[in-house]
């Protein structure tokens, strides 16, 4: 008998005021997968996204986390099984980055269950995983933009969910630390069987570490798989009307994208 997977999405609408960017989308997330999201900007990307996270309620259809509708769950409960990195937070002022990793322990705490041995090893191993212990005890406010992006993966971590869905994680973060953050996605996966869901604008970096891709174009799903069975040089040009060739990543082997010079409008090779 088949388990049903943790995370869906069931003829799912999403939008904003009068506007609805994602059309009656249908989306399994395979358990134990990393499963990256691509498209062109405005096709609905992050705003899936938010309707996984339950940041966003669908007008039509429903998610479905572990068997129920997501938003029939506390926010609490909802925590305690799917974290998320935003695209863009916010923290208080003057909190320390240590202060700021425990807060993703709040979904574990209650009246009768307060701090706990095991909050701590949950904060001092998120720090780890992200090479943030040296930034502990200093004021969030004062790190820079890459730091900051792994400070708040470290809160996300420090949750301890199964599930774990990122917004555009490598924003503000150098090529090197792409790479770190991803290669740490990926050990997630490997080693803690966490299932992960991202944004990435970054399609060579997607085809790289993606165990299953989602390509979207005007609010809906227009192809998903393995990234070397669904990046053809057919679907970039109908998803970001790109002219390229694909051929295997001499590092990873997995589909390089090669976008096609340009002139005067005209393709050359």
């Amino acid at each position: 008998m088949n388990t049903p997977q943790r995370l869906r999405a069931e003829n799912v609408a999403l939008g904003y005021g009068g506007r609805r960017i994602v059309h009656d989308l249908d989306l399994t997330v395979p358990d134990g997968s990393f499963t990256v999201i691509v498209g062109a900007n405005g096709s609905g990307k992050s705003t899936l996204l938010r309707g996984l996270a339950r940041l966003l309620e669908p007008r039509t259809g429903t998610v479905v986390l572990d068997g129920k509708d997501i938003h029939s769950r506390p926010p609490k409960e909802v925590a305690r099984r799917l974290g998320l990195l935003p695209q863009s937070q916010t923290a208080p002022d003057a909190i320390s980055v240590a202060d700021l990793v425990a807060r993703g322990r709040y979904p574990h705490q209650s009246l009768l269950r307060q701090w706990s041995p095991a909050d701590q090893a949950a904060v001092t191993s998120a720090l780890e995983l992200t090479g943030t212990t040296d930034l502990a005890q200093r004021p969030f406010d004062e790190l820079s933009g890459g730091q900051r992006q792994r400070v708040w993966l470290a809160m996300a971590l420090a949750q301890e969910t199964g599930i774990l869905l990122l917004d555009e994680p490598t924003t503000y973060l150098d090529i090197a630390h792409q790479i770190e953050m991803l290669d740490l996605c990926a050990r997630l996966r490997t080693e803690r069987g966490s299932t992960l869901v991202a944004v990435l604008h970054d399609l060579n970096l997607a085809a790289r570490y993606a165990t299953h891709m989602v390509a979207m174009k005007d609010g809906t799903i227009v192809a998903e798989g393995a990234p070397a069975t669904i990046i053809t040089a057919e679907l970039m040009a109908e998803v970001f009307g790109l002219a390229c060739r694909i051929i295997a990543d001499p590092e990873s082997d997995t589909p390089l994208v090669i976008p096609l010079h340009q002139k005067n409008g005209k393709e050359t090779s």
